[in-house]
């Protein structure tokens, strides 16, 4: 599978019309795993661009920002990081709570690919924004629906289930021990929110 823009929007298309099938097809690839852990650190560090961009084309009022309590870039980076990692492992075990098979590779492979296509999706909605808020409103809860339908579509081919009841399931628990273990790590490292913007 070769990856240039062109590609990539066509099997991102594909990953939304047809999310299992391009589910199976990405874990065929068997990437190797050290380089989806640098593609979660790269994702990880694009959220935190792209939320860069959000605040530019979104400023807040001055009112507002300073009622705001915000990250610093760092922090979000850590943070992101941190909740990625987790969920990694989070999906594979509640999974196999579940009665799945997937295993820590595929889990890394799937949340990489998940998270390219969702920060891909961000983005466009960014540009739509940008050249028509009006367009952009009518159409800001389409993204979030698909990308939701993607990700429990990815979670079923990873653990091998019949429907989706157990995906979502699996989901919910993996969310869960994600943002309390993810809560817990950065309580211990000290990163806490700041007043401030990004």
């Amino acid at each position: 599978m070769t990856i240039d823009l062109q590609s990539w929007l066509r099997h991102g298309w594909q990953s939304l019309m047809e999310p299992a099938q391009m589910a199976a097809e990405v874990l065929a690839l068997r990437l190797p795993k050290e380089a989806m852990w640098t593609g979660l650190a790269l994702v990880a560090v694009l959220n935190v661009l792209l939320l860069g961009i959000v605040q530019m084309v979104s400023p807040a009022t001055a009112e507002l920002q300073q009622q705001m309590v915000t990250l610093t870039p760092f922090s979000y980076l850590g943070i992101i990081g941190a909740f990625l990692t987790f969920l990694v492992f989070m999906l594979v075990h509640a999974g196999r709570m579940m009665g799945g098979t997937g295993t820590i590779e595929a889990s890394l492979t799937l949340l990489v690919w998940f998270q390219a296509l969702s920060l891909t999706l961000e983005f466009i909605q960014i540009v739509i924004v940008l050249i028509s808020p009006t367009i952009a409103g009518l159409f800001e809860l389409v993204p979030l629906g698909a990308i939701i339908w993607v990700f429990i579509n990815m979670i079923r081919v990873l653990h091998d289930f019949d429907g989706l009841g157990k995906s979502v399931i699996v989901i919910f628990i993996a969310l869960i021990g994600t943002v309390l273990g993810t809560g817990l790590v950065m309580s211990l490292l000290g990163i806490n929110p700041v007043v401030g913007a990004v």
